[in-house]
């Protein structure tokens, strides 16, 4: 009896600790499927409703998907990640395991955890088999001439693309495992005995406020929106994907976050959209080429959590802008928060964000750096509230993608440049039709380059009073100047 401990790798195929327990039980052994869920670590991590939502039901799908290879799994209450010793050995000893799988997760707290259950594991004599998932390469397996973890994004995509061509990644087969073989059932009744055949409709404090059908659960929807993208849309992903109006992206992110599909998937149908390269000059690959690239960013962004573990708890990258004032205006937060700033692009962004849980990835570059430098609020509370409330909320992505905007991290955008909403929106959302889908009171303004609808402030007084639309919070001029300042005194 071999023991699968699910964790963010919930899926069936290309799953490396799972096709590894089933070789090792063999046709005439058996799996058991073990997921712990951690309803109290998870709240404590910020964790949004509409992500655990999207758990629970694609455990559903995942123990439909396993019982076609013989495995079932079990659902057990584990509420913090101290209790994950005790449930797992204790799982453990009481099926006789003779091992236990897992693929390796890197943030601080879930590598303590799973050195915590490797020590009580030990202590019983059952072998533990961890393995590198829901990454390409393992991080730290990338390094600088002097061995040290990169810190810029060019040179380190540079040197992994060189790393999976080295270590034949890209050829065939050898990319993605498939589906495990299957092994023998054991008795019906086991996973009732171990209490684990119950998955809740929802747990307490993390409620989704999203309706469900937004994010179908499961592997074969996030197949099926791979596929989906690579036959129709990732041609054209380099001219669209910018544009929050269009049906431009993937929009796999959550199904990633929660291992729905593994990076090895996404990559091997890029490369077969991309001529089976990692880069491609003519136009006509310019979108494989692109996402390719962006698969990448999530590979660099895993590989700096574990070279630089202060970003997990809260801490900037660069450690001299710790010491950076940031404002502690609570009322300019909250307006941020629920969409009233009076910047319509950034508006349309945040009420996006709390009505379907995922924000398009312009507008969240844009509304972070509204918030961390025309508010100059720290970027920490920002990180906070999107972690809360994105079906995709991932640590490394959204913490990177924050220090970015706000210039406090690795590779950040420099602290003079800072975003124009109003540019951005006439760039990027040019006819309106992103703001009026999510700021209906404001359907009515003309786009194009020159139109109201990007900037209502433009409007003579009397127009500009009819609207039931609040003034911008801030004088944009005024903020940068206090930007600019707070980071000159750093230097």
């Amino acid at each position: 009896m071999r023991v699968m401990w699910f964790r963010n790798d919930l899926r069936v195929s290309d799953n490396r600790a799972l096709h590894q327990a089933c070789r090792d039980a063999g046709r005439a052994g058996s799996v058991v499927g073990v997921f712990l869920l951690a309803d109290e670590q998870w709240r404590l991590h910020d964790m949004a409703g509409v992500k655990a939502d999207l758990i629970l039901r694609t455990l559903a799908a995942l123990r439909q998907d396993l019982e076609t290879v013989g495995v079932p799994l079990a659902v057990i209450p584990a509420p913090r990640f101290s209790d994950a010793p005790e449930a797992i050995a204790g799982l453990a000893a009481r099926l006789g395991a003779e091992g236990v799988y897992y693929n390796r997760e890197y943030e601080v707290n879930e590598r303590r955890r799973d050195a915590a259950v490797e020590k009580a594991l030990a202590s019983s004599g059952v072998p533990v088999h961890a393995f590198d998932d829901q990454v390409l390469l393992a991080p730290g397996s990338v390094r600088t001439g002097e061995g040290k973890y990169f810190t810029v994004f060019t040179p380190f995509k540079r040197a992994y693309y060189r790393a999976l061509e080295e270590q034949g990644l890209l050829e065939g087969p050898a990319r993605v495992l498939g589906r495990p073989p299957s092994v023998t059932p054991p008795e019906p009744n086991l996973v009732a005995k171990l209490g684990g055949r119950t998955i809740p409709a929802a747990l307490r404090g993390l409620e989704p406020h999203v309706a469900p059908e937004l994010w179908p659960p499961g592997e074969a929807e996030a197949v099926r929106r791979l596929d989906r993208f690579v036959d129709r849309s990732i041609a054209e992903y380099k001219n669209r994907r910018d544009f929050p109006g269009e049906d431009g992206t993937s929009t796999l992110s959550p199904y990633l976050s929660i291992g729905c599909i593994s990076p090895r998937r996404c990559l091997a149908s890029a490369l077969d959209a991309n001529g089976g390269k990692l880069e491609q000059s003519a136009a006509r690959y310019a979108g494989a080429t692109l996402w390719i690239s962006e698969l990448i960013w999530r590979e660099f962004y895993r590989h700096l959590i574990v070279g630089f573990p202060r970003v997990c708890m809260g801490k900037p990258f660069k450690p001299a802008t710790s010491r950076i004032a940031w404002s502690d205006r609570r009322d300019h937060f909250d307006a941020w928060r629920e969409g009233r700033t009076g910047v319509p692009i950034v508006d349309a962004g945040m009420r996006q964000l709390l009505r379907t849980g995922w924000m398009h990835n312009r507008v969240r570059m844009i509304a972070a750096m509204y918030l961390t430098k025309d508010l100059f609020i720290d970027w920490r509370w920002g990180e906070r509230h999107f972690m809360r409330h994105l079906v995709d909320g991932d640590l490394a992505q959204n913490n990177g993608g924050w220090q970015w905007s706000a210039s406090t991290g690795t590779d950040a955008a420099p602290y003079f440049r800072i975003f124009n909403p109003v540019t951005q929106s006439r760039r990027f959302d040019p006819d309106g039709a992103y703001i009026r889908r999510f700021v209906p009171e404001l359907a009515s303004l003309g786009g194009g380059e020159h139109g109201a609808i990007h900037d209502p402030g433009e409007l003579p007084p009397l127009a500009r009073a009819n609207l039931d639309y609040p003034e911008p919070l801030v004088d944009r001029a005024a903020s940068r100047e206090r930007v600019l300042t707070a980071f000159q005194r750093l230097a």
